[in-house]
């Protein structure tokens, strides 16, 4: 009792750095108080006990990898458990560890997905749905086949979502960079609900309409900047052209591995968009 009182006081003192020296000289016995206090009902003490958990199982990792893994077995546990409230947290725990620990989300981002995705996993409650919808998107990076299918899971969700989900799940797409989002999110109706969350390192209180008008920006500009880094190359052996961030290392047409000339416009002459015709070839 009196070791989870320690950890809550540096908890309430956001003192971070003194919770990873305490974990040092614990271990794992860290980690379990921070699991328990993940179910809080304080909101700010559960963000900070999550928080928490992460950059101790990330320290974990370091010098045990293996004790790392059972800090998220032990979640998965949980969430898998029947008995309902023992779940609570833990989608957002299992987020924030997968993203301060990138070789642990290359392993378990898959799990994480499926709680989403695949309707045998999928969670039922809505106050769990909304910590794993946090979750993905505090996590960001997946698989681009596992992106995909998240992305159409949560425009899905989108579309059927009230309150506190609805809003979360308007975050969600914006962290993820899900352009294909901004007609629904042009469509939803202006809300004052309340939403709390962990954003940018913080625990936050956002208006519904902050966050939709925050992830709408976000979006814009994530889509300005996409439509800037794609170039236009051309094959140097058949001709061929295409649109890429990166050319390809076989011609799509030739079906050789060949060099591509860069012949993207970069001066006025062209409007600075599309190709250069000059190096394209055309007059």
């Amino acid at each position: 009792m009196k070791y989870k009182k320690e950890v809550k006081a540096l908890l309430s003192e956001e003192n971070f750095s003194g919770l990873l020296e305490l974990a040092g000289r614990h271990g794992g016995k860290t980690g379990n108080i921070l699991i328990s206090l993940v179910t809080d009902l304080d909101p700010v003490t559960r963000w900070r006990a999550i928080k928490g958990l992460g950059l101790v199982t990330a320290q974990l990792y370091q010098g045990d990898p293996e004790q790392a893994r059972r800090v998220l077995r032990q979640l998965i546990w949980n969430l898998n458990d029947e008995s309902g409230g023992i779940g609570w947290g833990m989608p957002e725990a299992f987020g924030e560890i997968l993203a301060r620990q990138k070789d642990l989300a290359r392993e378990y981002s898959c799990i994480l997905a499926g709680y989403l995705v695949n309707s045998k996993n999928c969670l039922d409650q809505d106050i769990l749905q909304q910590g794993l919808v946090w979750a993905l998107g505090r996590v960001k990076e997946f698989k681009p086949a596992e992106r995909e299918l998240i992305i159409r899971a949560l425009l899905a969700l989108l579309k059927q979502a009230r309150g506190e989900l609805m809003a979360m799940t308007v975050w969600t797409l914006g962290e993820l960079g899900a352009g294909e989002a901004l007609p629904l999110l042009d469509d939803l109706p202006r809300a004052e609900q309340m939403l709390n969350l962990m954003a940018d390192d913080e625990v936050k209180t956002l208006t519904f309409n902050e966050v939709l008008d925050q992830t709408k920006r976000k979006l814009k500009d994530f889509i300005e900047k996409e439509v800037a880094q794609v170039n236009d190359w051309k094959c140097s052996k058949c001709g061929y052209t295409l649109k890429a961030d990166m050319p390809p290392e076989i011609c799509p047409q030739c079906k050789e591995k060949c060099e591509f000339v860069n012949i993207t416009c970069y001066i006025p002459e062209c409007g600075f968009s599309g190709s250069d015709d000059r190096l394209k070839g055309e007059s």
